[in-house]
């Protein structure tokens, strides 16, 4: 066995002035270089992790923009909200058929015109009374003559039958959508130049029933008649009108 020295008693040597042995040196080396590896290793992960953070931030602002966008154009409805649409009546009544930016609302709409093998076909009626008086809804909504152009919500005569024509069969329109066709402002709260305050109040029935909730969204189904009133209680039509007619002729 190799003798020991007072100063290397386990039998290593410990003189600071010794040199480093081959092994030693590449031991150190090899512990050099993965601690190198490890610095490099956390830097690429907290690259990373900041760049995903960012793109997640990124992500989310996009989001909000595209959602804050979409609200301010459109209503809770889904539809766009009727005072950006061209041509938009905002009056008191009575209102014309207003075809003049016919083109333009439907295209706001992304709404199809009306032609070809029909998929869907019937009727709603529509009345509407503000102050107490009816008002009338016009012949030709939705009809632009002159450019031949046809919505497929839209009246043939003045008594008020809506007409839905389309080749979709899987169009499903509401009340919302006949205004903005019309062109005729209307909302959860307001109809033309007349918007609830007070004891003046826009209400909507639907076969005699008042409807709570959002009249915009009121689906337009065969031999349905819808009254929208505005105005207060007492000027409500009693009783409210419920029987469907076809253009001024009672359904046979």
């Amino acid at each position: 066995m190799a003798n020991r020295t007072r100063s290397d008693p386990g039998g290593q040597n410990t003189d600071p002035n010794r040199r480093s042995t081959k092994a030693e040196k590449k031991e150190q080396a090899r512990l050099e270089r993965e601690e190198l590896q490890r610095k490099m290793a956390a830097r690429r992960r907290n690259r990373l992790i900041a760049i995903v953070a960012a793109v997640t931030v990124a992500v989310v602002v996009v989001v909000l923009v595209v959602f804050a966008g979409s609200s301010s154009s459109t209503g809770n409805n889904g539809l766009p909200d009727p005072a950006t649409l061209p041509g938009i009546l905002r009056t008191d009544p009575p209102w014309s058929n207003n075809t003049a930016q016919l083109a333009g609302r439907m295209n706001a709409l992304a709404m199809q015109p009306s032609g070809g093998a029909l998929a869907l076909h019937h009727h709603t009626d529509l009345m509407i009374y503000i102050d107490g008086q009816p008002v009338t809804v016009p012949q030709n909504v939705g009809i632009d003559i002159a450019s031949q152009l046809i919505a497929p919500l839209h009246t043939h005569t003045d008594k008020g039958t809506v007409h839905i024509e389309s080749t979709d069969a899987n169009f499903r329109p509401v009340l919302g959508q006949f205004f903005d066709v019309w062109g005729v402002y209307f909302t959860p709260t307001c109809i033309g130049s007349r918007c609830a305050t007070g004891d003046q109040q826009l209400r909507v029935y639907v076969d005699g029933t008042a409807f709570s909730g959002d009249p915009t969204t009121i689906p337009l189904q065969d031999h349905q008649v819808i009254v929208v009133v505005f105005g207060t209680d007492a000027q409500v039509p009693n009783p409210i009108p419920t029987t469907f007619t076809e253009d001024g002729v009672p359904a046979g």
